[in-house]
């Protein structure tokens, strides 16, 4: 949510005092994207990832289920090629492991749409760090949000902690 809302931007704007700047009552300088009709992909649906899907459907969200690398294929889960194309928003509830250390990379990151937001809020290490900063710097993601790293605590120059990029909280 606080992706869609771009809540990061707006809160900077008004600590920069455009709010007191504003023409009319309301700070309306950054589209808030509406969930209503989006697609939410989902890789990892056990407890969790479950919860994430009941709650994306009720904001009026399509839900499509992701193959997990390493697991046995299913009816009900999508490849990853088939899957990324078609979701504006990704979010990761699956075990780090072998199959899955760095399954998402720069590879798959292009295949999300343009302004796509990307989750992970499972394990540090599904994703590739170095590829999710380029991509949210080169603008092709509208935003990422992560709770974990690689490495925690984090060793210097981890990709994600750098001051300059932008849209990840």
């Amino acid at each position: 949510l606080n992706l869609a809302t771009r809540l990061a931007d707006y809160q900077k704007a008004v600590g920069d005092g455009r709010w007191q700047q504003a023409s009319q009552f309301c700070l309306l300088d950054y589209p808030i994207v509406e969930l209503e009709g989006k697609t939410l992909g989902l890789l990892g649906h056990g407890e969790l990832g479950s919860a994430v899907g009941r709650l994306a459907e009720a904001f009026g969200m399509r839900v499509l289920l992701g193959q997990i690398p390493g697991r046995p294929a299913r009816p009900d889960r999508l490849p990853l090629e088939q899957l990324l194309p078609q979701v504006d928003a990704l979010t990761l509830h699956c075990p780090l492991n072998e199959h899955t250390r760095n399954f998402i990379g720069a590879r798959e990151l292009a295949l999300l749409k343009p302004g796509t937001f990307v989750v992970n809020t499972a394990r540090g290490g599904l994703i590739d760090e170095q590829a999710l900063a380029e991509a949210l710097r080169s603008g092709h993601l509208g935003g990422a949000a992560t709770d974990v790293l690689s490495v925690e605590p984090p060793t210097q120059g981890n990709p994600l902690l750098a001051g300059d990029i932008p849209r990840l909280i």
